[in-house]
């Protein structure tokens, strides 16, 4: 199983939105800031007329850095701070001469303009990065996966691959539940390894029971753990329901809290969730075909 280790985790990123804001927003306003201060201290403004360039040049470098977000605020953050500091009348946002204000202004729309330039190339490769890390896991999983032809095996293969994928998330615990010949749910396979075998309580196996029966996916809170979710996620092929895949989630991302959260980080295009579904739907494939060669042999 040492192989399963090679398979990439998904990148965790900010849990929060607004972190990734407030964080954006306080690197934008203290460079540009810092930059007025070098310019105030320095007396380099009015004997250089176009140093106002270096607050462009640092707008371009947060675009392509951090976001366009961090470009705009920063360009309203050194539009106020050169008004207030450098510009006569001192320490006032009024200013006596009007073709000063032209000047500011066209400073103000360049640097968002540029900084919105800037932020679309570096958001494009992004993404293509996370593509290719994203096919990445697909691969690797199906290299490790395709490395042996013991169905039990190959059902532990992909429960470590998801918890291990996916634990940057919040998934703390995988189980991969079959039914047996009379319907009833069985654990085959789980992660992370342990000595004691994984064995689902009462309550965990008859909401699995009724996940598969009904093909409804459900989430059952930890009244333990109140931040512990587990989520009950029926895998499926186009004729019918195969297992169902159990998932402890500690502390996890927003769109994992219940079964509405996904809907709506799917349609708002959620790029973790939208590859979450993908990923199911490569698993769901890889057992199908393992409970169909197991099927082959058995008869």
């Amino acid at each position: 199983m040492q192989q399963v280790e090679r398979i990439p985790t998904i990148n965790k990123g900010f849990k929060n939105k607004w972190h990734y804001y407030v964080y954006d927003a306080l690197i934008a306003i203290v460079g540009s800031l810092m930059i007025t201060g070098i310019i105030y201290f320095s007396h380099l403004y009015p004997r250089i007329s176009d140093i106002m360039i270096i607050q462009l040049i640092w707008i371009i470098v947060l675009a392509i850095w951090r976001s366009r977000y961090a470009a705009i605020v920063a360009s309203l953050a050194a539009f106020l701070s050169f008004n207030y500091f450098l510009l006569p009348p001192l320490y006032s946002l009024w200013l006596a001469d009007p073709a000063q204000w032209v000047t500011l202004f066209v400073f103000l729309i360049t640097a968002i303009v540029t900084g919105q330039l800037a932020g679309s190339i570096r958001q494009r490769a992004e993404v293509e990065r996370e593509n290719e890390h994203e096919l990445r896991i697909l691969y690797e999983l199906m290299r490790v996966y395709n490395t042996t032809d013991d169905f039990d095996t190959q059902l532990d293969i992909i429960a470590l691959s998801t918890q291990r994928v996916f634990s940057s998330l919040g998934v703390q615990e995988c189980a991969i539940l079959v039914p047996d010949q009379h319907g009833n749910l069985q654990a085959m396979a789980d992660a992370p390894i342990r000595v004691d075998e994984f064995v689902p309580n009462a309550e965990e196996l008859s909401r699995a029971q009724m996940v598969f029966n009904t093909g409804n996916r459900s989430v059952l809170v930890d009244e333990h753990a109140p931040q512990t979710l587990v989520h009950f996620i029926p895998l499926k092929s186009a004729r019918r329901e195969l297992c169902v895949l159990y998932l402890r989630v500690v502390n996890g991302v927003s769109w994992l809290a219940n079964a509405e959260a996904m809907q709506i980080a799917l349609k708002d295009e959620d790029p973790h969730a939208e590859f979450f579904w993908t990923y199911l739907e490569q698993i769901s494939s890889l057992i199908e075909r393992s409970l169909l060669r197991q099927k082959i042999l058995s008869s």
